[in-house]
Formats: structure tokens, sequence, C-alpha cells
């Protein structure tokens, strides 16, 4: 799905660099100063509305030379009109250079894995270079409204980057009645001109930052927390969500090839649970993801018959195909707007920011299913549909998918190790996973499939500065019902000189290593904004076996700690020559959001792991 608006130039959102303000870390400069935005609304009582916008940017850097010199404004030819008005580079030494007609070109804005209505007007610049300062002027048209009637529309402001003058007009003739929410913007209702007609209403906003900071690792996103400026005609969600089911609820009609598929389909399934699964599992398998984005701009699926038809569809084709299916065995379900990224908060207004997803919700199951993930068994969703508010199109109310938790997401790996006589180690393993860690092995797993083994082999020894040879094994990555696992066998070159005496860290072979990797993570040293996080647990069962001829003078020692939501523990037992070695990480958060006190446990947290993976058995 798109936004109703999308943002014309990303750039806005961007920033200012050196050019006005000191930054607030040296080591980080932007590419280029926002001089100058203006945008100008007229909008029209059915939705329609037109939109001028005026944008002067300063280039600071010479990244921002190859980056801004170029400017691509997305736009959909089905909605709306777009016109480049006036466009220059303004030189260092004040010459003006306008930019020739014919390097102004509209192009489509197609990906490999999508058709859409949408296009882009490219705006290549002259001359650019560092000092130099780009102006644009457009004026767009919205002709057909995304819902009839109803205009929306946002603007959040990033603190990654400065911005000097930005302003916002908006004229509202008779009939619009639109409410505004502003943070960290100042402005409201102005007092009418006297060419206005009666009934017309003006409001006026400007927003300025004059510091800003670097980008953080695991931020979460910009709606959750930043100052913005949003407005929309809709009175509540529920009014929102009525506007997408009225489009989209006659596109799941049932045909009499969907009845019949579904009845196939189900014809020896118990219950409804058993149903669903049926069903889920067969839109999941056989139904493309293409993104499709065309007439309303992704806001209403093509009917489920001609997805049925085509097997491919984009995220709402996939919902209302499963919806049909379903509704065909009598068992309800709805489509659930969603947040696919890093936003955990609505908005205060009704607009489709963050929307950018739709997945069912089975009501009578407390379900939720997300069949484009093709990876996914029923009842797990991909991490990043957990935790998120979500909006029932059917009965306008809001819900919430699950949240991760240790006891679902979690992988358990058991490896056997054998040091030969000349420090070489053959060994084999092991590893059960669940929850999204299952949905993103067997995405991975799926996409190494006809590839050169040795080098993924390799590739994945030599994270653990390994190296030798191998082969693994899998469950069918596509097949859903059966429980997640993924074997291996290895020989590992010399990993320790013997005889002895001798000292050596238990080795890791073929397996995921999720606390080996994890070890490596360094959080940035001061946090300003809230961070994604998530709840799991990772085990790792290990037997190494050493040769009857060395003699084990000591092994390490476990430890357990715990320092906020991250414990873990460690045991080495030795018994003849076979030391067996467990080490379990669980993370456990009330919330997916996260504050910096997280970083600070995290780093005493991997203090500890660290410390245990350095451990070493010595022997002679």
């Amino acid at each position: 799905m798109n936004n109703q608006m999308r943002s014309k130039f990303l750039w806005l959102c961007l920033g200012l660099g050196l050019a006005l303000w000191q930054p607030a870390q040296a080591q980080y400069v932007p590419n280029l100063t926002v001089l100058r935005t203006s945008d100008r609304f007229h909008v029209q009582a059915d939705g329609r509305y037109t939109q001028t916008m005026e944008v002067t940017v300063g280039v600071d850097t010479p990244q921002g030379v190859a980056s801004e010199g170029e400017r691509k404004i997305a736009f959909n030819d089905k909605l709306e009109t777009l016109e480049i008005e006036e466009a220059y580079t303004l030189l260092p030494d004040g010459t003006r250079v306008d930019v020739p007609s014919d390097k102004i070109r509209k192009q489509d804005n197609g990906s490999e894995d999508g058709y859409t209505d949408e296009k882009v007007m490219v705006v290549i610049y002259p001359k650019v270079q560092v000092g130099s300062q780009l102006y644009l002027r457009s004026r767009s048209e919205q002709v057909t409204p995304q819902f009839p009637g109803h205009f929306y529309w946002h603007r959040y402001f990033s603190p990654h980057h400065v911005f000097a003058q930005t302003e916002f007009n908006f004229l509202l003739e008779p009939g619009v009645n639109l409410t505004f929410d502003a943070d960290g913007v100042d402005g409201g209702l102005q007092a009418p001109l006297p060419e206005d007609a009666p009934g017309v209403r003006r409001y006026r906003f400007t927003f300025s930052q004059k510091e800003f900071f670097s980008p953080e690792s695991g931020r979460v996103a910009l709606s959750d927390f930043a100052p913005h400026i949003a407005a929309s005609t809709f009175v509540d969600y529920a009014q929102f969500a009525k506007a997408y089911q009225d489009r989209a609820k006659p596109m799941a009609a049932v045909t009499p090839a969907i009845a019949k598929l579904a009845a196939e389909l189900t014809a020896n399934a118990k219950d409804d649970r058993a149903r669903v699964r049926s069903l889920y599992n067969w839109v999941s398998a056989n139904i493309r993801y293409v993104a499709v984005f065309v007439g309303s701009d992704g806001f209403v699926p093509h009917s489920a018959q001609s997805v049925l038809d085509n097997r491919y569809g984009d995220c709402k084709d996939h919902v209302i195909l499963l919806e049909s299916l379903l509704a065909a065995v009598g068992i309800e379900s709805t489509t659930a707007l969603i947040n696919l990224g890093t936003a955990y908060r609505l908005p205060k207004l009704p607009i489709a920011t963050p929307f950018n997803h739709v997945i069912n919700y089975v009501p009578s199951l407390d379900l939720y299913l997300d069949s484009t993930t093709q990876f996914a068994p029923m009842g797990t969703l991909p991490d990043d549909d957990m935790a998120k508010p979500v909006l029932l199109t059917a009965s306008g109310t809001l819900g919430k998918t699950p949240g991760n938790s240790p006891e679902r997401d979690f992988t358990h790996t058991e490896t056997r190790m054998v040091l030969q006589n000349d420090g070489t180690v053959v060994g084999s393993s092991k590893t059960r996973m669940g929850g999204h860690v299952e949905v993103n092995s067997r995405m991975t797993e799926f996409n190494n499939q006809n590839k050169d083994q040795r080098h993924l082999i390799s590739r994945q020894l030599a994270r653990f500065q390994e190296t030798g040879y191998g082969e693994m094994g899998k469950t069918a990555p596509e097949d859903l019902d059966n429980p997640w696992q993924i074997s291996s066998t290895f020989t590992l070159d010399p990993q320790v000189n013997v005889p002895g005496p001798s000292a050596m860290t238990i080795p890791y072979g073929l397996v995921p290593g999720n606390l080996r990797a994890m070890s490596n993570y360094t959080p940035p040293k001061a946090r300003r904004y809230p961070l994604t996080c998530s709840s799991v647990r990772y085990s790792e069962s290990t037997v190494l076996v050493f040769p009857a001829k060395l003699k084990i003078d000591r092994i390490p020692v476990g430890m357990h700690s715990k320092n906020g939501a991250f414990e873990y523990e460690s045991h080495y037992t030795l018994k003849g020559q076979e030391l067996k070695v467990l080490r379990v990480y669980t993370s456990r958060r009330d919330s997916p959001v996260c504050s910096a006190n997280d970083d600070k446990d995290w780093l005493a947290y991997r203090s500890v792991l660290q410390r245990d993976l350095r451990a070493q058995v010595f022997f002679r």
C-alpha cells in the first residue's frame, strides 16, 4: 500500500548542513541544507486538492553533489498531475543556471517485483558543486481523491537534520472539515483575506529546527516520536476503516471457482482451525507476491477471482483472496491495516501513515495471518508484523498483533564434536527454531537452494574464523506444517596444536552461532531516541570429545548473570573425555520499544558473554 500523499520531495525531510548552524555532532554532516520550503494546499470539499511547492536547498558536501544533483519526484498519473514550473542551479558566485526542458523527464517508477501507475518526474540540475543552491517550484493537482470526500496529509521532521524556514499554508473551501495535529510546529487558524468567499478558512504553520543529531542503530520510525504536522478529514479510525472496507469488501466476492477450491482444500479438515490452516498454506505457497499499485494507488485490491486466475498479487490481494476462501467455508475474517517496519504507535489523527501493509485476522480464532511472508507457519508472524497496532477494517476497531516471547521465538542447537589426534574436529549438529526466528531461517534456506553449497559452507564457517568443509540438511522450507530443523555434518581444519600442552575455546562448526554473532554488537555511546527490541531465547548445547591420550587439566567455570531484560547462564561438565557445554541466553521485554537503559544493560550482559566465549579448556 502506498500513502495517499507520498512525500514528493524526499529531500524536504533531509535538512540542513553547515551553512546555517554549527552541527551538534562534528562527525556527522548532512549532505545538504534546506534553506526554504513552502507548501500551499487548496482543498476542495470532495477531497480534491492542488499543491504548490517551492524548495531551495544548499549542497554542503561532495556526496551531496552526487545525491542531490538529480531529483526524482513521485506521483500517480492516474490520480494526479504534476508540473515542474521552474528549476535552476545557483552557483556559489551567484550565477543562475536554469534546468533545460529536456532535463525534466517523466519516467515509469516500476520495479523488478512490481507493477504500478506511479511515475517519477526526474529533474537533472546542471553544474552542481559544493556551495550550490538548487531551486524547484512545482504544482500538482489531485484530480481523483484516494477516498472520495476525504483529504489527509502529514509531514514528519527527522532529528538527524536541521530545518531553516519551513512553511505550510492551507486554503479550505466551505465544507472541508479538516482537523490538524501539530507537535513542535507553530501556527493555526488565520484571518480570512478580503477576497475569500464566505466559509473559506485559512491555516498557516511553520517549523524550524536548529540542531541535528547523528542517526542511531535500531531507532524506531519517525512517526513514533518526531515533531510533525498532520491533517485529516476523517473523524476517527473507524471512519477510515469504513472507507477502506467499502472499497475492498466487494473484491472478496465468493465465485464458483473460489468456492470449489475452498471445498477441495478443506475436504479433510476436522475443525475451523484446520480449515484456516489448509487455506492459508495454499495461498502462501501458490500466490506469488508482486507489488501491483494501479488505479487507486494501492488502496483497492484486485478481485479475489482475478488474483486466483493470475496467481500473483500484492499484500492486499493476498488478503482479499484468503478472505474470500475463508468466507466460502463459513469463516469470517477481516483486513488488518498494519505497519511492516519499525512504527509501533498510531498517529492521533487517522491518516495512512504508518500503515503500509495489510494482513488477515480471523476473530473466532483470534488469529493473525500474513500469507505474503510465504515461510511463516500458521500462527506465526514475521518480526516486522509483531507487537503492532492494527486497524480491523470490518469492525472499525483497533487491535494488536502478538509480541515476541522467548517461549515462542527461539533457537536451540545441539552439537557433538570429536577432536582428532591431528587437531581437526569432526562434528554434527541439529538446530530447531520457532517464531520469527524460524520464519527468517526458512526464507534464508529457501533462497540458498540451488547455490554453490561449498561457497555457503565456507562463508558460514568464516563467521567464526573457522575453515573446513561440510554438508547441511533441512526440512523443506515451504512445508509449513512440519517443525523446522536444520542439521549438519562438518570437518574443521585443526583448531588447536596437539599434542599439548595447549588450550582451546569451544569450536562452533555449521551452526547458527547466535551467541557469538551477538557478542560483536556495540550500541551507540549515547542514545537520544527509542529503539526497537525483542524477546528471544537462544540455547546452545555442545558435547566436545577429546582423544583418550589427552589429559584435561582445566575446564571453564560456568556463570549466571542477569542484567535488566538479559539473562545468561553457562554450565560446563566433564565426564571422562566428554565435555558438555550448555549456554542459554534469554531476553524478556514488556515492550518492543526500549530506551537507552537497554543499551546499558546490554553492555553489562555482553561483557559476561564475551568472557564466557573466551573461556578455554586446558590439556596436555
